[in-house]
């Protein structure tokens, strides 16, 4: 098995343990576009980390139900990771789906992408600390 970082996870697992902690800061990134009024560039940074991210997600899916030598995760961080993870996905989607809505009412918008976000940093710290429960050695 070929992993990345010094654990039981495989390359795939690794890399999108990476990918996930370096969503943050780029969305983070998309959003300090929109304070700099550059509407079609911070589309692009969101729909695009989203893009991205789902390909990846779908990836690590296939490989985690694939892998049998993978072991099974941690019970708790596991459902606490689904705690945020699935509400964060939900919300991601409608945001994108309601983003003409960024023109309408820019108060709502924002106010779905900071909780967006909040989510998203959660499924983050989640995923790291299920990561760790789960593939350290």
């Amino acid at each position: 098995m070929i992993a990345l970082l010094d654990t039981r996870a495989d390359l795939v697992v690794d890399l999108f343990l990476l990918l996930l902690i370096l969503l943050l800061p780029v969305l983070l990134y998309g959003v300090r576009l929109a304070r700099r009024g550059r509407l079609k560039a911070h589309a692009a940074v969101m729909g695009g980390s989203f893009f991205v991210f789902l390909a990846a997600l779908l990836t690590f899916e296939i490989d985690v139900r694939l892998n049998k030598d993978l072991p099974a995760p941690a019970p708790l961080p596991f459902v606490v990771h689904m705690f945020f993870a699935l509400p964060a996905l939900v919300a991601w989607v409608l945001q994108l789906l309601r983003r003409a809505e960024a023109f309408t009412n820019p108060a709502r918008h924002k106010r779905r992408g900071r909780l967006v976000l909040l989510l998203l940093a959660g499924t983050v710290a989640t995923g790291t600390w299920l990561y760790l429960a789960t593939y350290r050695l």
